[in-house]
């Protein structure tokens, strides 16, 4: 089996089209394990988690803060919203609006797009080495689970969890897909083979209806 390297990266992103003046609390829900429609494979916990992204829909000048191109952005313009203009609550983020905070706010309109994505961090995603695959099993019909040496060198494994299409036939083609990756028969020494948030899928998994990864790592 060749040293090639694996990457994993889970879901975390959120996406909008601002329908209408939001005006109010400018809430967004991030859905997270717990929602039916998972935006999020693990719960977000603080703001800083994420990086909160505005692209304007039409030139403004008296809804955007000192702080984002002098509170003048031009229409197509994306900005960062800073920490300091964002909030989580109750597992929404709240962006500020530019009326309550000249300098860190922003005030939504119709056609804005306000893209949330998770910051890397540990555990959201994971290169793991091809030469410590440990297995390849079936929990059940619809989830598949591939571990590896644990990576601090601890008891645990290294676990990716893979959910997908009812049935054998999924089963199969992940764990020959996964054989041919780690024996370097697909792609060069580093390969993305499951990056769920940018929906970015190897063939074998695309073939599997793989359609969420989650990650445990020791």
């Amino acid at each position: 089996m060749k040293t090639n390297f694996l990457y994993f990266k889970e879901h975390g992103k959120h996406v909008t089209v601002v329908s209408g003046a939001y005006g109010g609390n400018q809430d967004f829900l991030l859905l997270d394990d717990s929602g039916s429609n998972v935006e999020f494979a693990a719960d977000v916990a603080n703001d800083t988690d994420v990086k909160v992204e505005v692209t304007f829909a039409d030139a403004q000048t008296t809804k955007v803060g000192s702080a984002y191109s002098g509170g003048d952005a031009a229409a197509g313009e994306t900005i960062t919203i800073n920490n300091t203009g964002k909030l989580l609550t109750s597992g929404s983020i709240r962006i500020t609006k530019q009326a309550d905070d000249n300098t860190n706010g922003v005030t939504l309109s119709t056609g804005d797009i306000v893209t949330i994505t998770r910051i890397p961090a540990e555990g959201t995603e994971a290169c793991f080495r091809a030469d410590r695959l440990l297995s390849i099993h079936s929990n059940n019909d619809t989830q598949t689970e591939i571990t590896f040496k644990a990576s601090n060198v601890s008891a645990a494994d290294d676990v990716v969890i893979l959910t997908h299409t009812s049935g054998d036939p999924s089963f199969k083609l992940i764990s020959n897909y996964i054989n041919d990756v780690c024996n370097g028969k697909l792609g060069g020494d580093f390969i993305n083979v499951c990056d769920i948030q940018d929906d970015i899928l190897g063939q074998g998994l695309r073939d599997a209806g793989v359609t969420n990864m989650e990650l445990t790592i020791a």
